[in-house]
């Protein structure tokens, strides 16, 4: 495990987690992080970052509980559109929504991050976590978050972190189903350190208003420039 530290990035994949019986392990693994309160992390840091209503972007949902979490902490006018690769994922988000009483206000759509499906400026706020080191081109894939969320609108991107210290690496590896370590340890050599993520925004042009390392991972947070008037 220690190998771990201090690797080089190895790319793992962009084709998500495909099929029903991935989703459903998926799913399974990702429910029992959310019963165990680990989840919270990440819902706090969108809220930290301002996100707190309005049209919402999740990219790369999965089986939707960040946001669907998100939606069960805030109130008033909000909403909230899923995108994900895999259609058995955004299944899985789908009959989730329904059992969190939140359908009426949520959306799944099948999409590629390099080419998300929306006009600019469509959401008032965007959020991903758990995609970055998947996505083939993740300059493009910042730029397409950026693009769909308006003027003054918040961003929140988390994920693993490559760095993260050994007991904090074995304590999830332990926690996970016995079939799903190889592909959490496989996650976690191609996730990025924060140097290397604050590297993705300067080629993709974005300014951030931090890039954090966290206990279990990285958290990109920032808002949109307002356009300048003439």
């Amino acid at each position: 495990m220690a190998r771990i530290r201090g690797t080089n990035r190895v790319h793992e994949t962009e084709d998500g987690l495909q099929g029903p019986e991935l989703a459903g392990k998926y799913d399974e693994m990702q429910r029992h992080i959310r019963d165990r309160g680990w989840l919270q992390e990440k819902v706090d840091s969108v809220l930290a970052a301002g996100i707190r209503s309005g049209p919402v972007l999740e990219a790369g949902c999965g089986p939707g509980y960040l946001g669907l979490e998100w939606l069960d902490q805030t109130s008033g006018e909000r909403s909230l559109t899923g995108v994900d690769i895999s259609p058995a994922m955004l299944d899985r988000a789908r009959t989730n929504a329904e059992a969190y009483g939140v359908g009426p206000c949520t959306a799944y759509t099948a999409a590629d991050i390099l080419e998300l499906p929306f006009p600019d400026a469509s959401f008032d706020h965007a959020f991903s976590s758990a995609s970055l080191h998947e996505w083939a081109d993740p300059v493009r894939a910042l730029r397409e978050i950026h693009r769909v969320v308006r003027p003054g609108g918040a961003f929140c991107v988390s994920d693993l972190r490559r760095d993260m210290d050994r007991t904090t690496i074995q304590f999830m590896k332990a926690n996970i189903a016995v079939d799903m370590r190889p592909g959490f340890l496989t996650s976690v050599r191609s996730a990025y350190t924060v140097p290397e993520a604050a590297d993705l925004l300067r080629d993709a042009g974005i300014r951030a208003d931090s890039v954090t390392a966290v206990q279990m991972g990285l958290v990109i947070a920032g808002r949109k420039e307002k356009e300048k008037l003439s």
